[in-house]
């Protein structure tokens, strides 16, 4: 039989209230994040309208309908609710902290304070559109070495598994001594054969280890430090936190808000540790009067150009400008960077892909030299 439309109508409201449900059920488990795409692009909308001076109401209920993630119509929804009961925009916003970061929060904060809520939330969508870009850089640079590292782990695991043991058979029938790197190779490919549940438990848990240790603020400082210290990956690190540092500090001073403020709010958005705690420093400094260009050289993480660029904005007065040029500038030096970090990761890539070559091909074409001896003595 068919469902009349009361019943239709009935099951799409239970339907939408599991839905409703499990999303925010998602949400308090901090499931189904709003991508930093869809955060630009309700960012570019809330300026729009914001800009176009439709109420609060109304302001919200559009961007709701705007939206396709159910979370952010979840917590609009419940950001207009606030508002209706007393709290400032920014305050709403700030118990939707799953969606809009410190950052955010703290901009928005500065534009209703000091009146300029639309030239914020124009700058935030700049800000926010930077940080993206950002991320594609670091996704574009890291993607030809995993693949390549990806490749040749599986690589290594079907040798080891299903042709190193057939070349095992095939020496066993022979009473021929085999050189050591055969020895190795076979070695290593009967304890994967034999014991592989060993292997994989070894792996789960250094990764499991590791995941815990750099979930601490201790472990993530270390494995940070590190980072920088690589080759070649190290310095695109740095170039890219100095680009977020200028980008970040520009646009949250010219919201208005003061410098510890600014400092504070860098300190939990910066991507490695070593800046976060470089952020602490400083703040820790401008609270007891010192200038932050004085800091800066005091610090062994902050390139000459960013520390010279601050001590003139410091001085005539323009500090957010210094360091969105600076800022500017890195943008374009990782660039530049990660174009020819491909160029520069070849030679060390195709070693690692030639040195795991020779020792396979070694290993099974050695013993075949001397076992042709025995064969024709045979």
């Amino acid at each position: 039989m068919m469902m009349s439309q009361a019943e239709q109508l009935g099951s799409k409201d239970i339907s939408k209230s599991f839905e409703l449900g499990v999303e925010r059920l998602k949400i308090k488990m901090g499931l189904n994040p709003v991508s930093l795409e869809e955060l630009i692009v309700f960012t570019r909308q809330f300026h729009t309208l914001f800009k176009a001076g439709l109420s609060a109401d109304a302001l919200f209920q559009t961007l709701a309908k705007q939206s396709q993630n159910m979370s952010m119509q979840i917590s609009l929804k419940q950001i207009q609710n606030d508002i209706h009961a007393g709290s400032s925009m920014a305050q709403a916003f700030a118990k939707q902290s799953h969606i809009f970061d410190k950052l955010y929060v703290s901009m928005l904060y500065a534009g209703e304070e000091a009146g300029i809520l639309e030239d914020v939330l124009q700058e935030l969508s700049h800000v926010l559109d930077k940080e993206n870009e950002i991320k594609k850089e670091i996704s574009s640079a890291t993607l030809y070495p995993k693949i390549v590292v990806v490749a040749m782990i599986l690589a290594l695991v079907a040798m080891l598994t299903f042709i190193i043991p057939e070349f095992a058979k095939f020496y066993a029938r022979y009473d021929a001594p085999l050189p050591l790197p055969t020895r190795i190779v076979l070695g290593s490919s009967e304890f994967m054969m034999s014991y592989w549940y060993i292997v994989l438990s070894i792996v789960v848990g250094a990764t499991f280890i590791f995941k815990k240790f750099y979930a601490t603020p201790a472990g993530k400082l270390k494995v940070d430090g590190l980072k920088l210290k690589a080759p070649i990956f190290g310095n695109l690190i740095k170039k890219i936190e100095m680009a977020r540092f200028g980008h970040l500090f520009s646009a949250l001073y010219k919201s208005g808000l003061p410098i510890v403020r600014i400092l504070e709010i860098l300190n939990g958005v910066m991507g490695n540790q070593v800046y976060s705690k470089e952020m602490r420093r400083l703040r820790a400094g401008v609270m007891q009067g010192k200038s932050l260009g004085e800091l800066l050289r005091r610090s062994k993480h902050f390139p000459p150009l960013t520390i010279e660029t601050t001590c003139i904005g410091e001085k005539a007065g323009n500090l957010d400008e210094m360091l969105l040029s600076q800022a500017k500038h890195f943008d374009l030096e990782v660039k530049h960077l990660n174009k020819n970090l491909t160029t520069m990761l070849e030679p060390i890539l195709l070693g690692g892909v030639f040195g795991m070559v020779t020792v396979m091909v070694l290993a099974i074409f050695m013993p075949m030299w001397s076992l042709s001896n025995v064969v024709m003595h045979k």
